[in-house]
């Protein structure tokens, strides 16, 4: 969700070389915003390339994989993406708002003409850039999101009346031109062959959105989640409603914990980066602790929704890492399920 408007930007600057200039901040977070200023501004990984997008950030964590930064354009949390180059294809991971020549930069990098693209889920922040790629990948429970964001209007609401940006400075000018693409489904555990049998296995995530995913590389061990913070909104009309729960995404957590041998780092959507298989045993455990219980929470918000009403929602902390956020209504699948 946006930023709310308004408020005095408080956070520690971080420089910036990209075209995008930030107007509103999400509230600067204890672990994330020291790691992304410390990246940022002092490592050595980073490669700009501003003659083929001034928007976008590229850091190489493994001998063929790039994580891929951008600005969050609508005040929210900044977006990572990732790059994968296999013998054959590249893949990109999510790409976030769609302003600036992303796919080149992937080309670039990975010296390949053939850029693949995979969603994690639909979300504004991850799969606005679609709309440069004749087709993408997701799980086949969010191909129904993926088609939701298939118009050429999806932008409007990052800019007002003057075509400036209402919470980051880009030109509208440099959003990727609108076009259809068609929409590959994958099933839960299905793989991406990237050439000479290099596999990306599509792991199911599902709670954020009703078909949330990471991806699992096979050759390297990287899993990258997604967004995996709690129970998310349903799109009206979405076939899989019972998937935006705390529920469902416990279920998926267990058989991905259950393969914690496979995974050498977790790589999220947002926030520190390489980090430990463990994670994944402490989201679980508070998607175990919330099915338990629901009312036992560690705190308790008020959250405006995009229909302008108000809703409580909770948080479970996750140990080491930050929350799970849900409402009462979104924890279980079914009511008989309930405990």
């Amino acid at each position: 969700m946006p930023a709310k408007l308004g408020v005095p930007i408080k956070n520690r600057p971080i420089h910036s070389d990209l075209k995008s200039k930030k107007i509103y901040y999400e509230p600067e977070r204890p672990a994330r915003w020291p790691f992304m200023k410390f990246l940022r501004e002092h490592s050595n990984l980073k490669e700009f390339y501003p003659d083929i997008t001034p928007y976008h950030e590229a850091y190489k964590v493994r001998d063929n994989t790039w994580v891929i930064y951008t600005d969050s354009f609508d005040g929210a949390g900044d977006p990572w993406m990732y790059l994968i180059n296999g013998p054959k294809k590249a893949l990109l991971i999510d790409n976030g708002f769609g302003v600036g020549d992303l796919k080149g930069l992937c080309k670039y990098l990975t010296k390949k003409e053939e850029i693949l693209c995979a969603n994690t889920h639909f979300h504004y922040d991850h799969a606005y850039g679609n709309t440069q790629f004749d087709f993408v990948y997701c799980h086949e429970d969010e191909v129904y999101n993926i088609k939701s964001i298939q118009n050429p209007h999806i932008w409007d609401y990052l800019y007002d009346e003057n075509g400036k940006g209402i919470y980051t400075e880009f030109d509208p000018q440099d959003i990727v031109p609108f076009k259809m693409y068609d929409i590959v489904p994958l099933k839960s555990y299905e793989t991406i062959d990237l050439g000479d049998g290099y596999l990306v296995e599509c792991i199911p995530l599902r709670g954020h959105s009703v078909g949330q995913s990471g991806y699992l590389d096979h050759q390297t061990g990287c899993l990258f989640t997604g967004d995996t913070g709690g129970a998310g909104r349903v799109v009206n009309g979405d076939p899989n409603p019972r998937n935006c729960t705390i529920e469902r995404l416990r279920d998926d957590f267990r058989v991905i914990v259950s393969r914690i041998d496979e995974v050498s780092g977790v790589f999220p959507g947002h926030g520190p980066l390489d980090q430990t298989p463990i994670i994944l045993e402490y989201t679980l455990e508070a998607c175990e602790r919330i099915c338990e219980d629901p009312s036992r929470y560690d705190k308790k918000m008020v959250r405006v929704g995009p229909d302008g009403k108000e809703k409580i929602m909770f948080a479970k902390y996750i140990h080491q890492g930050t929350t799970m956020k849900y409402t009462l209504d979104t924890v279980y699948m079914n009511e008989d399920t309930k405990r």
